[in-house]
């Protein structure tokens, strides 16, 4: 879970196609094409979050932690141009491109469940790219960005060589294709570009990235401890962040064995906990009041 801008809004619901659906791209059963019109430069969002101070950690959810507490660099949108990016590490694919300094998204194809077939997949490669890219407001230290795609609009988070894609919890019925696709989720290195050989390195950076978290975390709770409107939904926000990390990660392919997803959405969680850091902590809408209203029904039982 992330503030302003990086929450996936509600719970990530259930796949709309299986994952052996997914990983069976090449006997989609349906295709066809999408014409959208062309790009427009954005304009670049978020700032780098500066460097926590390095406090002593104990070890974390991963075993021994080697090495320093680490405050990852909020990644440029360099990080995703050139790449195939996939949905879960299988199916459904984007790629960026560069015009001058203007991002775009240079191609396009889904995934999905096909409405003509029931129980087949089917697969939409969009046409009329590149996809022109509009700049959104974030406050979680990321770049944001939302995507012209009139048929299935989404909005999306730079990651290190990865996005986080949001949909407003919704899958995509693409009527003209005959197909309902879901862009939700971690898009990133493809399950067949994955070194056997870099696990252990990824967990152990994981770990490392984690004890920043928790240090930072600290650092911020001890700085709002006196309001308790920011205290609280600091406390929830942190204490619903691994279920919904694990929520996010656990379609994404051979995740138990090398924790990519995990470690990207981690990373981010420490980016945005610096920028809070930085920057000041923002409720979001409505937050305030609600934690008013629990603390007022929990005042009323006691």
């Amino acid at each position: 879970m992330f503030e302003s801008g990086f929450r996936t809004p509600g719970a990530r619901r259930a796949r709309v196609f299986g994952a052996a659906a997914l990983i069976a791209i090449g006997g989609v059963s349906a295709s066809a094409q999408i014409v959208l019109p062309g790009a427009v430069a954005p304009s670049p969002e978020g700032t780098v979050a500066g460097a926590a101070k390095n406090k002593s950690a104990g070890g974390g959810e991963m075993g021994a932690a080697a090495g320093p507490a680490i405050m990852p660099k909020a990644p440029a949108e360099d990080a995703i141009v050139g790449k195939t990016l996939k949905l879960d590490g299988e199916g459904s694919a984007i790629e960026f491109s560069r015009a001058g300094a203007i991002l775009q998204v240079a191609k396009l194809t889904l995934v999905g469940d096909d409405l003509r077939r029931s129980g087949e997949t089917c697969r939409v490669e969009v046409a009329g790219t590149p996809l022109k890219l509009s700049a959104r407001e974030s406050d979680t230290g990321l770049r944001r960005y939302q995507v012209a795609f009139p048929a299935c609009p989404f909005s999306f988070t730079v990651l290190d060589g990865a996005i986080l894609v949001t949909n407003e919890g919704k899958a995509c019925e693409l009527k003209e294709a005959g197909c309902r696709a879901d862009p939700e989720g971690l898009w990133g290195m493809g399950a067949d570009e994955i070194d056997p050989k870099k696990g252990e390195e990824m967990l152990g950076a994981r770990a490392r990235v984690e004890k920043t978290v928790r240090n930072t975390f600290r650092e911020l709770y001890e700085r709002n401890k006196k309001e308790k409107p920011i205290r609280n939904y600091l406390v929830k926000e942190q204490a619903g962040f691994s279920s919904w990390r694990e929520e996010v990660c656990r379609s994404y392919a051979r995740e138990p064995d090398f924790g990519y997803c995990a470690l990207r959405l981690t990373e981010a969680r420490a980016i945005a906990l610096g920028a809070q850091l930085a920057a000041g902590v923002k409720l979001p809408p409505g937050v305030a009041e609600e934690l008013a209203a629990e603390n007022a029904k929990k005042d009323v039982k006691k």
